[in-house]
């Protein structure tokens, strides 16, 4: 009885053993690792104050100009927002200053704006040369909003030895050209960043912008446009004219019928300027007279002496006196021609 009892007994675990040993051995599970969490979205603060413009230009004669400008603040948030205090900052802020302000501080509900004027008015015995300063508008002690830049250009007198320069004219205008001289009389050969480009064509499809930014010159009539060339002989266009009593400033005023862009179509173009009798070209080659290069054009470039794309500065030494900056002009959407 024992016997056969013990015989089942150790078949039995003889086949449990067996079977625990064939029985394959459980598969290790992978750890699986939460998904890192993305990163914090990051939003950008809307500023709630909109200043317009950013930037101011000026010029004039010391101790005779007053000229003034407007600036405006916009509270273009949700939620009111507070002005402390508006002032002018920098080395040479006494050139400018302020004037219709409104009661400070004040409280600008949402999508309301105030605005207020900054006027140009060089001292007598103020600096020639480009004046920089900044309005600074103060929200609280340490919060400012955004700035506008102020330029003012400083003459000394209106003869051609007390005229701006061409580099401090286009320094006034926030532009980093190198004209290859910081005196009245620019070499006549290319100096600088000076291109030869007798003519230009467009640069993509559309208009071509067509400026003038600056005219120190004698008060007289001025007429520019662009030509082609026709049986030998340039075919002018006229574009515009600068009124008269606007010949020492930036940015003159120009006469009512003048334009500021044209459509040139595919075809290559000069530029000319007419004063008095005389009809200068941007191409040498058409002048009369001793002194054949009259206009020089320079690559656009901004602060930093970054090249500013299809943009070209183009100025004229009508009277012969080597300060080419009688007439500058800006010239958008072009390159230079063949």
């Amino acid at each position: 009885m024992w016997t056969r009892l013990a015989r089942w007994t150790m078949a039995t675990l003889g086949l449990v053993a067996v079977a625990c040993a064939t029985k394959p051995a459980p598969k290790p599970q992978p750890k699986i690792e939460p998904a890192p969490l993305p990163p914090p979205r990051v939003e950008k603060m809307r500023e709630p104050l909109e200043v317009t413009p950013l930037e101011l230009h000026f010029s004039g004669l010391r101790g005779a100009t007053k000229a003034s400008d407007s600036i405006a603040i916009k509270n273009d948030s949700n939620e009111a927002v507070q002005v402390s205090d508006i002032r002018v900052i920098g080395e040479q802020a006494e050139t400018f200053r302020l004037s219709e302000l409104p009661l400070l501080p004040l409280v600008l509900p949402p999508a309301s704006s105030v605005s207020f004027s900054v006027v140009f008015q060089p001292r007598a015995d103020a600096k020639p040369g480009v004046h920089h300063a900044r309005v600074r508008i103060i929200r609280t002690e340490d919060d400012d909003g955004p700035p506008c830049d102020l330029t003012g250009l400083v003459a000394k007198g209106k003869s051609a030895a007390d005229e701006p320069t061409l580099q401090q004219i286009l320094e006034s205008l926030g532009y980093d050209v190198d004209v290859g001289s910081t005196t009245l009389n620019v070499p006549v050969e290319k100096v600088g960043d000076e291109i030869a480009a007798p003519t230009f064509v467009r640069a993509k499809p559309g208009n071509v912008g067509f400026y003038l930014v600056a005219r120190y010159t004698v008060d007289e009539d001025s007429t520019f446009g662009t030509y082609s060339m026709a049986g030998g002989r340039p075919a002018t266009k006229s574009i515009g004219s600068a009124a008269r009593s606007h010949h020492q400033t930036l940015n003159p005023e120009l006469e009512g019928e003048s334009q500021t862009s044209f459509d040139p179509g595919d075809a290559a173009f000069g530029l000319f300027l007419k004063v008095g009798k005389r009809t200068l070209y941007s191409d040498d080659g058409l002048n009369t007279g001793a002194r054949k290069h009259v206009a020089k054009v320079f690559p656009l470039r901004s602060r930093g002496h970054t090249m500013v794309q299809d943009a070209y500065v183009v100025t004229f030494d009508e009277d012969g006196n080597g300060d080419y900056q009688d007439h500058v002009f800006m010239l958008w959407n072009v390159k230079p021609g063949s």
